[in-house]
C-alpha cells in the first residue's frame, strides 16, 4: 500500500510540472495536434481536394483565429492535467490485476474487484476526453465544425 501512495504522490506531481515542460519545449515547435496539420493531415487534404472530393473548407485548426488558439491551448493544458493522473491510475491498476493474477491461488473476486477499479478509471477517462471534443465544438465556427466534426467521425477509437 505504501508503494501505491508514493506512486499516487508522483503521478500528482509530475502532473503538476511536466504540462509547464511541456510547453516550454512547444515554444520552438510547430503547433501542436490542433494546430497546422501534420503531413499525414496535409496528405490526406491533398487527397481530398483533387479529383472532386470533400469537406472544401479546409482544415478547422488552419483556420483558427488568435483567440481560438489561445482557448484551444488552455482547454489542452486542462486536459492534459487531467489525464496525466488518471493515466497513471490506469496504469497502477492494471498492474496491479497483473499481479494478482500471477499469484499461485488467484482470487477471482479480487481480480474481478481491480476490473471493476480499472473500468471505473477508463470511464473517467472517456468521458474527460468526450466533455473536451464538446468543449472544442463549442468554440468553433459552423465551418469550422464540419471540418472538425470529419475529423472526430473518422477516429478509429480512444488513443
Amino acid at each position: 500500500m505504501k508503494l501505491h501512495r508514493q506512486f499516487v504522490l508522483l503521478a500528482l506531481i509530475t502532473a503538476l510540472t511536466v504540462p509547464g515542460l511541456a510547453g516550454a519545449a512547444e515554444e520552438g515547435k510547430s503547433p501542436g495536434h490542433h494546430g497546422a496539420p501534420d503531413q499525414k493531415a496535409a496528405a490526406h487534404q491533398d487527397k481530398k481536394h483533387s479529383g472532386g472530393g470533400h469537406n472544401f473548407s479546409g482544415h478547422w485548426a488552419a483556420s483558427l483565429d488568435e483567440a481560438q488558439k489561445l482557448k484551444v491551448d488552455v482547454m489542452h493544458l486542462e486536459l492534459d492535467r487531467d489525464l496525466v493522473v488518471l493515466k497513471a491510475q490506469e496504469e497502477l491498476v492494471q498492474k496491479e490485476i497483473n499481479a494478482l493474477t500471477a499469484r499461485d491461488g488467484a482470487d477471482t473476486a479480487a481480480i474481478n474487484a481491480k476490473i471493476d477499479e480499472l473500468m471505473a478509471v477508463k470511464t473517467k477517462i472517456m468521458r474527460a476526453r468526450y466533455a473536451h471534443i464538446l468543449e472544442m465544438r463549442a468554440i468553433l465556427t459552423t465551418a469550422q465544425r464540419v471540418s472538425y466534426d470529419m475529423d472526430v467521425l473518422a477516429r478509429s477509437g480512444a488513443k
